[in-house]
C-alpha cells in the first residue's frame, strides 16, 4: 500500500464519519438543536430567488428610515454603536407570523439599503467628493425628504 492510498483510504473513513454524524434536525437547520421550533428566521439552503418583497408595517418602515436619517445627521452616514436597531427589527419580526419573518426581515434590509442609497446620493449631490464618514453642515438635510426624494440639485 503507497502513501497515496494510505491518504485516500483516511479521506474516505473521515468523509463516512463526518456524513454518519451531521445532525438530522426537524427543521432543517444545520446548527439548531433539535427541540428547537422552527422560528422561521432559518435560510440554510436558501438562493436569492427565495426572498421577496412583502408588504411590512407603515410604522417599521418609518423607524427603518429615521434611524438611516439619524446615522446621516449625527455620525455622517455611519452606523452607531450598540444593537438598538438590531433589536428594533427583531421585536418587529417577532410580533409577525413565522412563514413571513424572512420576506419581512428581507424587504427591511432592501427598506434600509434603498434609504441609504438615496440620503448618500442626496449628500454627494450637494457636497461634492463627500464620503461615508466624513463631516459636513449637516443643516443640508434639513432639505431631505424620506422614502421619496428628487436628488436634482
Amino acid at each position: 500500500m503507497t502513501i497515496t492510498d494510505m491518504a485516500r483510504m483516511l479521506m474516505n473513513a473521515d468523509r463516512y464519519q463526518r456524513g454518519a454524524t451531521q445532525p438530522k434536525y426537524p427543521n432543517g437547520a444545520a446548527v439548531a438543536h433539535p427541540d428547537t421550533p422552527d422560528d422561521g428566521m432559518d435560510i440554510t439552503g436558501m438562493t436569492a430567488a427565495d426572498f421577496h418583497i412583502i408588504p411590512v408595517s407603515k410604522e417599521i418602515e418609518q423607524k427603518v428610515r429615521d434611524r438611516v436619517f439619524e446615522n446621516m445627521k449625527y455620525r455622517y452616514g455611519m452606523t452607531g454603536t450598540g444593537n438598538e436597531y438590531g433589536e428594533m427589527v427583531h421585536s418587529y419580526l417577532m410580533s409577525i407570523p413565522a412563514k413571513d419573518r424572512r420576506d419581512a426581515a428581507y424587504t427591511i434590509e432592501q427598506i434600509h439599503f434603498g434609504e441609504v442609497e438615496k440620503i448618500n446620493a442626496f449628500v454627494k449631490a450637494r457636497v461634492p467628493g463627500w464620503q461615508p464618514g466624513e463631516s459636513f453642515d449637516t443643516g443640508i438635510l434639513g432639505e431631505y425628504r424620506q422614502g421619496t426624494m428628487d436628488i436634482k440639485a
